[in-house]
Formats: C-alpha cells, structure tokens, sequence
C-alpha cells in the first residue's frame, strides 16, 4: 500500500513536532539536572534541593514604574526582609534542639507534626516543596516544609524553645498513659 503525498507530508511534520519536543524536553531536563544537586542523607536527608533553594537565593528583578524609573524601593525593602529572616535563622540555629543539629533543612508534614506538635491548620499555611514520593512513585508526592519556618512557627506557638519541649514532654506522657490505660488487663 502505497502512501499518498499528503500522508507523507503529515509524517514529514508529525516527526519535525516529534522532534522539537523531544529537544525542548531533553533541554529541560539539562537544566533541572544543571540546577539539582544530590544531597546524601548524612547532611540533608536525602533530598534532592535546587542550589537556589539550598542557598536561598531568587531572582530579583528591578520593577519600573509607568515613567520608567527604577522603583528601588522595594528592592530595598526585600533586601531588609531577607536580612531580618538571615539574623533570625542565625539565633534559631544558635538554640537548636539536639535532634536539629544534623537534620536536613526540609521536614515531611507527619515529622513536623510529630516533633513541633503542629497542627494542621499551622501547617497548611507554611511554605513547602513538593517532591516524588520515594517509597512508590505512583503514590502522591509528598510534602517538605521548611524546618526553620516549622521550628519557627512551633516555638511562637508554645513560647519559645522550652515551652516546646514542654509541650512535647506533656505529649509523650499522655500517649503513655493512654497506652498504658489500654494494656492494664492484657495479662490478666
């Protein structure tokens, strides 16, 4: 069976399409592997990070107003805001817990409820990364938050580091009393 012209010229283009997005696909996944860096699990749990995340920094682009003067204003003031939130992440790293000495900078939302007894709720609001699931790829990605924003965000709620550990401590006893209500008649 032969082909008629216009078949052949759908091939033709069909393959020239085929070809493009293979190409953009392949320059893709150049930069996001140019852009990623493994990370083992000593130092940052295992967590693939972009460099830009790792180190914090963003594009910082100058904004213009309608004459066209550099508003640098706000460029000013983000600057000021990533220098308060540095000087905050110094003292917070100063004060760390033993298990955070460490721990990677990303915390999955069942540890962040776990270890700074955070709800939900507090969680919904924090910022987070969405990465693959490594236990099976077909399932939902999960979900890392920002262990200095966690840590943050729990120590405001409960008053500071101690009040945290307090919290925890009360916790623990309390799923221990539970269990140990439960399992009072097991060998009886």
């Amino acid at each position: 069976m032969a082909l008629t012209d216009e078949q052949k010229k759908r091939i033709e283009e069909n393959r020239k399409r085929a070809l493009e997005i293979r190409q953009q696909k392949q320059a893709e996944t150049e930069i996001q592997e140019s852009n990623t860096t493994a990370i083992t699990a000593n130092n940052r749990g295992g967590f693939l990070v972009s460099e830009l995340e790792e180190l914090g920094q963003h594009k910082k682009r100058k904004t213009t107003d309608n004459e066209g003067v550099s508003n640098r204003s706000t460029l000013e003031i983000k600057q000021t805001n990533n220098n308060i939130s540095r000087n905050e992440e110094q003292e917070d790293e100063e004060s760390l817990e033993d298990f955070e000495i460490s721990a990677s900078e990303y915390i999955t939302k069942s540890d962040a409820q776990r270890l700074y007894c955070l709800p939900l709720g507090t969680l919904a609001v924090c910022s987070h990364i969405e990465r693959e699931n490594p236990h099976r790829k077909g399932w939902s990605n999960m979900k890392l938050y920002s262990r200095s924003e966690v840590r943050r965000r729990a120590r405001k709620r409960f008053g500071g580091k101690k009040g945290l550990i307090q919290e925890r401590e009360k916790r623990k006893e309390k799923r221990l009393e539970k269990d140990l209500e439960e399992t009072k008649d097991v060998f009886r």
